[in-house]
């Protein structure tokens, strides 16, 4: 079930927000679209701590790497579980992906260079600056032409398969201002990289991320991300 709200919101640069199922449509961007009430969430969507969740027995060594010819593992959660018994699709024609998300939950139409299905929220939001993903936005998934470097220290790194075909790797970093890095020692970010290329220092790679400064709670959304990436197929031309 497609979520009304998801039918159209307000943006200063003309962006309809919509969850966009296989074989369904999609409402063609317009200046007079109505923004619905900034009270009008999602009833489906679990009340989330806008305070960023850590575990605290997180050790500073990387986990041993798991089975790279296997998929990721998806750890328990049951609100990402509830969510994800009823979910939306989309799909990003440009970068060759199609994914399932939770239908509670928000997707963008093209905006700018900011391809469709690229950006997820549990609540609605506007876009002034496609160049500036809304502080709304808990997951986004961009395009590299090649490497993704941090300057901060790893946590745990994984190797796996990712959409049955393509070789990836699940990172978690904190922050490690004062000693290299840039962001405080309180800070996290989870991410899949995907390797769409030869090789991934080569790219092209697709990165899945959130992170601590992104909208929602941060131990739901790597949840929800891991059950996103559970979902993803690629399509096109990939290696």
């Amino acid at each position: 079930m497609t979520h009304p709200l998801r039918r159209a919101l307000a943006i200063g640069v003309v962006l309809v927000l919509a969850a966009c199922r296989a074989g369904g449509t999609t409402a063609p961007p317009s200046a007079s679209v109505v923004a619905p009430s900034a009270t009008a969430e999602p009833t489906e969507t679990p009340e989330a701590s806008a305070a960023p969740s850590v575990a605290p027995s997180e050790s500073a060594t990387s986990a041993p790497s798991n089975d790279p010819s296997s998929p990721f593992s998806v750890a328990p959660n049951a609100d990402a579980d509830a969510l994800f018994l009823d979910r939306d699709e989309c799909e990003n024609i440009a970068d060759g992906y199609r994914l399932e998300f939770p239908d509670a939950w928000y997707t963008n139409t093209e905006i700018g260079d900011v391809e469709a299905c690229s950006w997820f929220s549990a609540v609605s939001y506007e876009v002034d600056d496609p160049n500036e993903p809304p502080a709304e936005i808990a997951i986004a998934i961009e395009y590299l032409d090649g490497d993704r470097g941090s300057f901060e220290e790893t946590i745990r790194r994984e190797f796996g398969i990712v959409g049955e075909t393509q070789q990836g790797v699940r990172v978690e970093y904190r922050g490690a201002a004062g000693n290299g890095g840039l962001m405080p020692a309180e800070w996290r970010e989870y991410l899949y990289l995907v390797q769409l290329g030869p090789t991934e220092e080569e790219g092209p790679n697709l990165v899945i991320r959130t992170n601590t400064d992104m909208g929602g709670d941060y131990e739901l959304n790597k949840a929800v991300l891991d059950r996103i990436m559970a979902t993803i197929e690629f399509i096109g031309t990939t290696q």
